[in-house]
């Protein structure tokens, strides 16, 4: 057998709701357990095969079907995650890992950095795990991870991609299980780890996910890092958690006390400060002082079209955040104000992962975020920029009861195929590889998820790649061969990503390489319009969103089977407008800020 196929058996699956399903009573010698939120299995969901979207009066577009194949192994990704899994159940084993796409050496092709862990005792181990990058030519990969420095072992977690000083690079900052690690790129050649001489090394927290961003707009990235919970391995022995009468099981998060997060402030000059308290981000119970947050995920956006970055947290079974930007460097939190904190019952749900997008073609901008089994993946629409009101619209757009059979971590907004409206694609899988034992409706591993946008409602579709199940977590995109189509790669815990490449027929694209004004440094935070007869699409060009991951730093217009755009406003982010007229389907192109 290949030593890269995973073998999948599922009737030893089982299912732990680290996340806010199941709360177990802490006791060793009982060993009881109890379900604290007792839901019926939802209807299984009907599967439709996907169909054009519904645009009145649109003779130019036509039936196009969602086309991917699973070809990792087959490109050269020959990888297996190393969650430390010894039999003790801890936490973090079942939690990680990321995966991040950059064009490391500026050839054009984007590059894959995949984030790994490693066995607790790996000291003693005569073969270490360790971090893995691939070098990609045109759609192929080699592994050169030794060569560029990246043969490290530590307990990965995410990874944020960004040219924090300045020079052209695309860098690395990658969370961990004790100290992080910013990995300097050194010419497209080797990576170098800077993180304590920078000051990004943080300390012994446990820190998931991360993005650099432009927080003050004075020109450079910024680093924001979040931490989980306070944890360590003797904390979690201690508890003693168990699933009904089996032996030892993951414990969920309501156990441990939440962790506040670092931000850094690049300082220039290869320093950065941390300063997440003084900017406002630190959240904490006023009664008793404990830090609120047990956060996951985050994206960075635009929430109330004031042209400064908030940023939004997911957090797992506690209220999620906004941090909405005071304009002068500062964060103010109003996740319950602007709806975004509760479902619609008032409850915390188990967040993982989220991402932002204008689904519509319109001012209607919506925020995903995957949760829990048994809890449909939450679906905020807010249709004022002006005065912001986020309404979970989950059930109505079509996705609520189809998602609530799977526990979702990695998801994205994506075009997959190219007819100009934002699909949802969603990476899957529990967290208790015994759950199927004890909730005969769920399983360990999961099918991967996309639910095609047809005109602002969705439908999950049908696709032979999509059916294997995996144990899903972190998931990235990118054009891996320059076709003008939309990739994707899921990272699986403790086993073998996939990478689903997009063999789309029929759709046409425009990609833009959005740079600064010297040139060199990618326009992170840009924001583009594009008008076409479907509206006008709108994306931002940012680093980070899904769960652990990072994305190619460009942005994708589907225009269907158009010819052109009638024309493409460019947003810079200092606030100047740049417009460009008509641009023909099939172009890649490079935009320098005026």
């Amino acid at each position: 057998m290949d030593e890269y196929e995973e073998i999948e058996d599922e009737s030893r699956s089982l299912n732990l709701p680290i996340l806010g399903t199941l709360i177990f009573v802490i006791a060793a010698v009982s060993g009881l357990w109890l379900l604290y939120r007792d839901k019926s299995r939802p209807e299984k969901s009907e599967i439709h095969r996907a169909q054009a979207p519904s645009v009145e009066n649109d003779t130019q577009s036509k039936t196009i079907h969602l086309d991917f194949s699973e070809l990792g192994v087959e490109r050269g990704i020959k990888f297996r995650h190393e969650n430390g899994g010894r039999g003790q159940k801890l936490l973090p084993e079942t939690m990680g890992s990321g995966a991040a796409f950059l064009d490391f050496d500026g050839d054009g092709d984007q590059d894959l950095m995949l984030v790994n862990s490693c066995s607790w005792d790996e000291g003693g181990a005569d073969t270490k795990a360790t971090q893995a990058f691939f070098m990609n030519q045109n759609g192929f990969f080699t592994d050169v991870t030794k060569e560029v420095g990246l043969d490290i072992s530590f307990y990965g977690m995410g990874v944020a991609v960004g040219d924090y000083d300045g020079d052209g690079d695309p860098d690395l900052f990658v969370t961990a299980v004790g100290r992080n690690h910013l990995l300097r790129n050194e010419n497209g050649r080797r990576f170098v780890d800077v993180s304590l001489e920078a000051g990004v090394a943080g300390d012994e927290s446990w820190s998931t996910g991360a993005v650099f961003f432009d927080h003050d707009r004075d020109g450079d990235l910024d680093l924001f890092v979040l931490n989980y919970v306070s944890w360590s391995p003797e904390i979690d022995l201690k508890l003693g958690f168990s699933l009904g009468s089996l032996d030892r099981a993951f414990g969920p998060p309501t156990a441990f006390k939440g962790a506040q997060p670092f931000f850094y402030e690049n300082l220039g000059g290869g320093k950065f400060r941390e300063c997440a308290k003084q900017l406002g981000l630190h959240v904490e119970n006023k009664a008793t002082k404990v830090p609120v947050g047990k956060s996951l995920a985050l994206v960075v956006a635009d929430f109330n079209n004031d042209s400064w970055p908030d940023i939004a947290v997911a957090n797992d079974t506690v209220r999620n955040f906004v941090f909405q930007n005071r304009g002068d460097g500062t964060f103010e939190e109003l996740g319950i104000g602007l709806g975004l904190a509760f479902d619609e019952n008032g409850n915390a749900r188990g967040a993982m992962g989220m991402d932002v997008g204008h689904f519509r073609n319109d001012d209607s901008l919506a925020l995903a975020i995957g949760n829990f089994a048994n809890e449909m993946t939450a679906f905020y629409v807010n249709d004022d920029l002006e005065n912001p009101l986020f309404i979970d619209e989950a059930t109505s757009v079509g996705i609520g009861a189809p998602s609530r059979d799977s526990l979702s971590f990695g998801l994205l907004f994506v075009d997959c195929d190219l007819d100009g409206y934002l699909d949802l694609a969603v990476a899957n899988g529990h967290v208790e590889p015994e759950i199927a034992r004890v909730q005969e409706s769920q399983s360990h591993a999961q099918q991967f998820d996309v639910f095609r946008n047809e005109g602002g409602r969705f439908r999950r579709v049908e696709c032979r790649a999509f059916m294997g199940r995996f144990v899903g977590r972190g998931l990235a995109k990118a054009d891996i061969d320059g076709d003008g189509d939309i990739d994707l790669l899921a990272t699986s815990n403790g086993g073998r990503p996939r990478l689903f490449v997009n063999n789309q027929v029929g759709g046409r694209s425009i990609r833009l390489d959005l740079r600064l004004a010297d040139g060199k440094r990618v326009a992170v935070g840009a924001r583009v319009f594009l008008d076409s007869e479907l509206g006008v699409q709108c994306q931002t060009l940012r680093a980070g969103g899904s769960y652990l991951s990072s994305n190619e730093l460009v942005v994708t217009f589907g225009l269907g089977a158009r010819e052109k755009a009638k024309n493409v406003r460019v947003v810079w982010p200092d606030g100047q407008v740049q417009v460009i007229q008509e641009l023909r389907a099939g172009s890649h192109t490079f935009v320098q800020e005026p």
